[in-house]
């Protein structure tokens, strides 16, 4: 059911209308939001080419003097870590072709207190359950760590309840370029 589901999904997000638009409208309210702007730890994502383009907001994160982090994936089995970065310099292509930070060069992420991670999906539902691409990567690592989440998503990607395991984890907000969302959990 799920794999179907992810492909229609990703069929839809690639015809999104106006998307760089929206990418814009996403961040800015993702900026404007107090949990983001108060936090001093951002675990952003390295976003493939359909997915919410947010490296202006990692520049900006930055130029604030935020730490910013991205995931690196150990293995094939849905094992990530978060390490930081200083610039995109710091990325190399990892696991399936993504961004991801030189651990050679970065150091891991191990004190998650005041810190916000940003989610990504191919879509939500409106109890802050993701459609992710199925290896179970940020659920793992959700599990395992206590953080805010943030996850953004196209609102035309927004649906009312999504198939859901008993692994999965559900996200504290969701940010469309329609607004913010909070999760009642």
């Amino acid at each position: 059911m799920k794999r179907e589901l992810r492909k229609s999904l990703k069929l839809k997000r690639k015809a999104i209308n106006d998307k760089s638009e929206k990418d814009k409208r996403i961040i800015k309210l993702l900026q404007s939001n107090i949990i983001y702007s108060k936090s001093d730890t951002i675990l952003f994502y390295a976003c493939l080419e359909d997915e919410i383009n947010i490296d202006s907001c990692i520049e900006d994160a930055l130029s604030l003097g935020k730490k910013v982090a991205l995931p690196s994936c150990i293995n094939g089995y849905g094992d990530m870590d978060f390490y930081y970065i200083k610039s995109f310099d710091d990325l190399i292509n990892g696991y399936f072709g993504v961004r991801e930070p030189n651990i050679n060069k970065c150091k891991a992420v191990t004190d998650f207190h005041n810190c916000v991670c940003i989610v990504p999906a191919l879509s939500y539902d409106m109890k802050g359950y993701r459609l992710g691409y199925g290896k179970g990567y940020y659920d793992r690592f959700l599990q395992k760590n206590d953080c805010i989440t943030i996850g953004l998503c196209y609102s035309e990607l927004i649906t009312d309840s999504l198939p859901v395991d008993k692994y999965d984890m559900a996200v504290d907000y969701i940010i469309t370029q329609d607004g913010c969302i909070a999760v009642k959990k």
